[in-house]
């Protein structure tokens, strides 16, 4: 039997991938989110700024079910 969370990984993707896009400054609509039991992983094709990196993680971090959060998959310059 497998233990049920509080909140649904499917949920916590589409949550955060719709507070991504409305984000201003955000290039959200270029952003590939993967949740596993609560943990988030964040990628992306596009470049991010250190800021917009550290944005999206406060964002995403901020959602109800979230346990931890990794933006290795955000590259940066």
């Amino acid at each position: 039997m497998t233990e049920m969370t509080d909140v649904s990984d499917t949920w916590i993707t589409t949550k955060v991938k719709a507070d991504l896009v409305t984000e201003r400054g955000i290039p959200g609509s270029d952003i590939k989110v993967e949740t596993n039991k609560g943990v988030v992983s964040l990628s992306s094709t596009t470049v991010w700024t250190d800021a917009q990196k550290a944005t999206a993680v406060a964002i995403t971090r901020k959602i109800k079910g979230v346990r931890a959060v990794s933006a290795d998959g955000l590259r940066s310059e």
